[in-house]
């Protein structure tokens, strides 16, 4: 008699890829997310997510799984086994809040996060693959004016877009519990900003100024990782990555208009088509540690730095820092019997993170620091399932007068396992 759970979930499987496939990375929903401080660089960084560590802090360095991807070290593909295949899709929902004084916003928005899948083809080499997205910008900023022939002059302020990666990976085990893996990484994508200038005044021109630069190319990072078990259910996995400064290519484009009050359409007063330029990728580096303390208990602890520093965008005055972040996680699973009830067969993560951003503005030093939540719910009979995080996450410069942002994020992901390369025996 067939088994119903696995017709289900096979089918279940190929509609998810299908749905997948046809969904766009970059949803119009998108576009409602406001994150003033995305107008610096290549706007809000969200490259070093996937779907089991946004649960546990962040975690990713030393992190590996028979049965969920880790593409922020490729060296822990070595650990799916050599007769599956693993499928992992994220959606997220966002929610902002940006404080300064007695000034409040809010904004929210919906969008796809990860999709990644993972394949051995050897018992010593093993692939990944997928798409990403790499940072975001989004923001709306209105500011005032008076002057004296013009009345109150509006200015507008607006960016949208973002860069997304599509990332090829492989790990190779040198030996027992030593492997290392590489990632390359496609990335593109738009960043469009746009300046108004506005006047109720008759006669006075309405002004837009308009930059859209086109990013695209290959960068490359490595992972190494040491997995050493001391029994069944005790082990510990020290793990390290590493991304020299690298370049892509960015190509802007500037367009000038303007029109008078109570018109429709603006003018093209002029159009620029910018030689292409380099756009540089800076050197970053990371070491954690994961280890199983026993049937139930497992954690996590990680250190990564990015050299901001330097990073320099379409020759603005801008300031960055170096980045840094330090992460903590832990699991909990009651129970690794597959057939046991539904409670205890699902894990609960928790983690927190500290670090500092890359962004500068006015030369302050913004810090960042969250906690997150997340379980995971498997399907019965199988080690596939759907996990559900929580993150919330605050970042500020200390100071009063400067803006502190409120961060609330839900991800809902699917994780299908299968074994889909076994010779089938019949007699």
């Amino acid at each position: 008699m067939p088994n119903i759970s696995k017709i289900y979930f096979s089918a279940l499987t190929v509609t998810l890829l299908f749905c997948a496939l046809l969904t766009p990375f970059n949803s119009a929903a998108q576009n409602a997310v406001n994150i003033p401080y995305s107008l610096y660089g290549l706007g809000e960084l969200r490259h070093n997510q996937y779907l089991q560590n946004m649960g546990m802090g962040g975690i990713n360095q030393a992190f590996r799984s028979n049965i969920s991807i880790n593409d922020v070290n490729p060296a822990s593909y070595a650990a799916i086994d050599s007769t599956s295949f693993v499928f992992e899709s994220t959606l997220f929902a966002h929610f902002y809040e940006q404080k300064a004084g007695d000034v409040r916003q809010q904004s929210d928005y919906i969008s796809l996060g990860n999709l990644s899948v993972g394949f051995p083809v050897t018992s010593w080499l093993s692939f990944a693959g997928g798409l990403k997205p790499f940072s975001k910008v989004g923001y709306t900023i209105r500011d005032f004016d008076e002057h004296p022939q013009a009345g109150v002059v509006n200015y507008l302020y607006e960016g949208s877009g973002g860069v997304n990666q599509l990332f090829f990976g492989s790990s190779l085990e040198l030996f027992n519990g030593f492997s290392v893996g590489a990632n390359m990484y496609y990335l593109f994508g738009n960043l469009a900003y746009e300046a108004s200038v506005s006047s109720d005044s008759a006669g006075v021109f309405q002004t837009n100024l308009s930059n859209n630069n086109r990013v695209s190319g290959w960068v490359i990072g490595y992972g190494v990782q040491y997995h050493r078990s001391f029994s069944d259910h005790r082990h510990l996995t020290i793990g390290a990555t590493y991304g020299n400064e690298q370049g892509v290519n960015i190509r802007s484009t500037e367009t000038l208009r303007r029109k008078l009050p109570g018109e429709m359409l603006y003018d093209t007063i002029a159009h620029f088509e910018l030689a292409e330029d380099r756009l540089t990728i800076p050197a970053y580096y990371g070491a954690g540690l994961y280890g199983r303390f026993n049937r139930n208990w497992a954690a996590g602890l990680d250190y990564q730095w990015q050299n901001w520093e330097s990073f320099k965008f379409l020759n603005k005055p801008d300031q960055f820092n170096n980045s840094y972040r330090i992460a903590l996680g832990v699991e909990f699973r009651p129970t690794i019997e597959t057939f046991s009830t539904l409670v205890h067969r699902m894990r609960y993560s928790g983690g927190l993170r500290y670090g500092q951003s890359y962004f500068m503005p006015n030369g302050e030093e913004l810090t960042e620091f969250g906690i997150s939540f997340g379980t995971f719910v498997p399907i019965r009979g199988t080690l596939s399932g759907l996990r559900i995080n929580f993150e919330y996450s605050r970042r500020d410069s200390g100071d009063d007068q400067m803006m502190q942002e409120n961060f609330y994020m839900v991800n809902i992901g699917i994780n299908i396992y299968e074994r889909w390369f076994i010779r089938r025996l019949f007699y």
